[in-house]
């Protein structure tokens, strides 16, 4: 009885699974039409999917194409992904000077995540080390209510004095 039971259990997992794997799929490529057709979300959307591996494989190179196309059409969000891959290096060469374009873009929009980065870059050696530029932009995610600026804020305000 106990195999029986243990078989049964074990195929409606595997049953569970497919069918949760063919909704992420069909989910994609609805996703994958509209941002084919220019919906600004879901290239974002998309770029995403590719960035993390949902409903499609890993791939970061064309994770930044999405966001490439989602940033050209003022995606503040895709401003801001390809702002950190050029901080980190992913799908491009390291370059503090093109992280610093693109979190500039979407940071000018009001995007926190993106001046708490700015504020961050500033404040380093690689980011031509501008402290008061860096806490103008740290208190500016801290106002928009980015919690983690406040430490970093903290940090930079220390420094200026």
């Amino acid at each position: 009885m106990k195999a029986l039971f243990t078989c049964l259990f074990a195929t409606a997992m595997l049953l569970s699974a497919t069918i949760s794997h063919a909704a992420g799929e069909a989910v994609f490529e609805r996703k994958l039409a509209a941002a084919e057709a220019g919906d600004v979300e879901a290239q974002y959307d998309v770029a995403y999917r590719y960035e993390k591996g949902r409903g499609v494989d890993e791939d970061k190179e064309i994770a930044l194409e999405w966001y490439l196309k989602s940033a050209g059409q003022g995606s503040a969000k895709a401003q801001y992904k390809i702002g950190s891959y050029y901080m980190d290096g992913i799908a491009v060469d390291e370059d503090p000077e093109q992280a610093k374009v693109w979190l500039q873009k979407a940071a000018d929009q009001g995007y926190a995540p993106a001046q708490y980065q700015l504020g961050k870059l500033y404040a380093t050696p690689d980011g031509d080390l501008d402290y008061q530029l860096a806490a103008t932009w740290l208190q500016k995610a801290q106002d928009n209510g980015y919690e983690p600026a406040t430490r970093e804020l903290n940090k930079v305000k220390r420094k200026l004095n």
